[in-house]
């Protein structure tokens, strides 16, 4: 039943989550602001992960997880629910959106690591890397499926509707994780991670040494952290770019729109499930090296043809990509991390994981409107391809992990 209940928590959350970033970017295209504006508001929804990541890391790391996850989705809910109530006076104040995704974004740099580490104090220990790889199938599925959720809700409804339809959402996550029943294994917050009494809490400076020196020693994690930025690039240009992309150059309405940009919910969900069937087989960072290739090859079909099936369908094969990469990133650090670390060890992933695509997306969003989305799709491509190629022939302690 704990178990059931969690994935409720996780799945209702992170769907509400997913649905949010993409309605706040199409949102924010409706608006007669500054160039690039949907770009800005995308870079300050992911804005605070580099700021606050390894605070929110040590209190999942020293607290109650379920208690800090609640704590910070209620900046979620917030959000969400004040873009509803006030949809007209954000409208008539843009501006005023960039505060309001920062507050999203605080609540995102521990919720998200959060869930996850969670899991470990609900879940069997040998089924961890399962698990693991389950909660993000259902993070990539909801983020793949949130186009056509929205777009279906918005062929019906208004905005402010949207908005607070979301709210509900966390609202029930929220008391969701509130019912979760488990012996949480709390670390005294006065002591470090190998025991040693402390003071006060570690300053960020000490928080970030302790990470790196464990990235340090495990070439391994290291890797992983690399990778999570590079492949992360790629979500930048498809979340802020491709939704207008297809609007205004494929001529497409909400629904339809919606359509097109789902086919990357299926292939990160076949992705997902690829590999859970395959978790057992050896040479997972080999695997994740080869998938992260293709992607990149992938992504460079989205444009060219000019064509919503084409886009679709390379849409589709990225997602499969997609899924596995991301699949494999997380399940290698919690199988690496120990448990004192392990909270700021994802919070740093989850810093990777979600910043990056927010400084290419806020970096794209600002080259597309100067050249053009197609083309800005082929530069950026050819450079995924490029680091693709680079970490394959490098990173060699991942190809033979």
């Amino acid at each position: 039943m704990n178990q059931l209940i969690f994935y409720f928590a996780f799945a209702i959350g992170t769907f509400a989550s997913s649905c949010f970033l993409y309605s706040i970017v199409i949102f924010c295209q409706t608006l007669d602001a500054v160039k690039g504006f949907s770009g800005i508001v995308f870079f300050f929804l992911f804005l605070p992960f580099p700021i606050f990541f390894l605070y929110t890391g040590y209190l999942l790391d020293h607290y109650s997880k379920k208690w800090v996850v609640v704590s910070f989705q209620f900046f979620l809910f917030i959000s969400s629910f004040l873009l509803g109530a006030f949809t007209d006076f954000f409208h008539n104040h843009p501006l005023l959106l960039l505060p309001l995704a920062f507050v999203n974004g605080i609540g995102m740099t521990t919720v998200l690591p959060g869930r996850m580490a969670i899991l470990r104090e609900v879940m069997e220990s040998h089924r961890l890397v399962f698990h693991t790889i389950a909660g993000n199938l259902l993070l990539i599925f909801a983020f793949g499926m949130s186009p056509l959720a929205v777009g279906w809700f918005r062929e019906g409804n208004d905005y402010p509707s949207l908005f607070l339809v979301l709210a509900s959402f966390h609202l029930l996550s929220m008391i969701a994780f509130t019912s979760l029943r488990y012996n949480a294994k709390i670390q005294n917050p006065g002591l470090d991670s190998k025991g040693s009494k402390l003071d006060r809490i570690p300053s960020l400076s000490e928080n970030l040494k302790t990470v790196l020196e464990f990235l340090k020693v495990d070439s391994v994690s290291r890797q992983v952290m690399y990778m999570a930025v590079l492949s992360m690039l790629a979500l930048g240009p498809i979340q802020v770019i491709l939704p207008k992309y297809v609007r205004t150059e494929l001529g497409l309405g909400e629904l339809a729109r919606g359509t097109v940009l789902v086919f990357l919910g299926p292939g990160l969900f076949l992705g997902g499930v690829l590999t859970i069937l395959f978790h057992h087989l050896e040479r997972k960072g080999l695997v994740l090296l080869i998938v992260f290739t293709l992607s990149s090859i992938f992504f460079l079909g989205f444009v060219p043809f000019g064509k919503a099936f084409t886009t679709s369908l390379f849409l589709f094969c990225f997602g499969v990509s997609g899924g596995v990469v991301s699949s494999l990133l997380p399940a290698i650090l919690q199988k690496r991390a120990e448990d004192g670390i392990r909270g700021r060890i994802l919070s740093l992933y989850t810093v990777c994981f979600q910043f990056t695509p927010a400084v290419s997306g806020f970096l794209s969003a600002l080259l597309a409107d100067t050249i053009g989305s197609q083309l800005t799709f082929g530069i950026l491509g050819g450079l995924f391809l490029c680091f693709a190629l680079f970490s394959f022939l490098q990173y060699k302690e991942l190809r033979e992990s």
